[in-house]
């Protein structure tokens, strides 16, 4: 008995490891990669394909236009990805004669705005093209995030994306709407009473990391578009080891 007195306590030192680990995981996102004249977006793709890093988000303008030729193109780009990659459509997404239910069907996404599980993380991706947040909209995220609370079901993390960012004190997206404050009210507040801690997006070429009154809105556009002066290309990756989503940013050398 004294003899398998290590063998247990290895085993249980080995289970404590693993449960300490189990939710220690993170995954990309992106924005922007349309006019990408420097293979940014190949670059980040291979990148993440050969980290640890589970799936990546992409929030929106792929191409410099839409319609099936353009997202072809994009698809060509990516085919060599092996790892989920999921969309918010943008504002470059619906012009040339693209459209968001062409975009979904192109795509086989379940909806412009859909929503998916990854281990104890649920994400809601808003179609939010044209620049706004309409009542509809924003009723059925209120709705998917009511399906999947936190702290239930397994729920630790609650993750909003979508292409053009809300209007906050410190942010004022361009080609929005005169309301778009008050559509973004109403989006803080459902985002609030629910506990979603995180909201990802791009349209602005930059990289920025806003504090929404206690809502982290990380904006990551550089995927390929021009920047803003003095912005670098890349990607951010999220951290979601513990119950506070951690960034980190990810350069990319043109």
């Amino acid at each position: 008995m004294r003899r398998s007195t290590p063998l247990i306590l290895f085993a249980a030192f080995a289970i404590l490891l693993l449960a300490g680990n189990a939710f220690a995981w993170s995954f990309a996102v992106c924005g922007d990669s349309r006019d990408d004249k420097n293979g940014i977006l190949v670059k980040i793709l291979s990148e993440i394909d050969k980290s640890p890093m589970e799936f990546l988000i992409h929030t929106g303008d792929l191409e410099r236009g839409g319609g099936e030729k353009r997202w072809s193109g994009f698809r060509k780009k990516t085919a060599g990805f092996t790892k989920p990659l999921h969309f918010a459509i943008g504002n470059h997404e619906i012009y040339g004669g693209g459209s968001s239910d062409a975009f979904v069907r192109f795509f086989g996404l379940p909806a412009a705005s859909y929503s998916f599980d990854h281990k104890d993380a649920h994400v809601a991706i808003l179609d939010n093209d044209r620049g706004n947040l309409d009542g509809d909209m924003i009723a059925w995220l209120d709705n998917d995030l009511a399906s999947h609370p936190k702290g239930k079901t397994g729920i630790r993390h609650l993750i909003v994306a979508m292409h053009v960012p809300p209007k906050t004190d410190t942010l004022d997206p361009h080609g929005t709407p005169d309301d778009y404050g008050d559509m973004s009210n109403r989006l803080f507040k459902v985002l609030k009473r629910h506990g979603v801690a995180l909201v990802l997006c791009s349209h602005e070429h930059m990289h920025q990391i806003y504090d929404w009154n206690g809502i982290k809105v990380i904006v990551s556009g550089g995927a390929g578009a021009p920047m803003y002066p003095f912005q670098r290309y890349g990607y951010y990756e999220i951290d979601l080891s513990d119950d506070t989503p951690h960034e980190i940013f990810h350069a990319i050398n043109p």
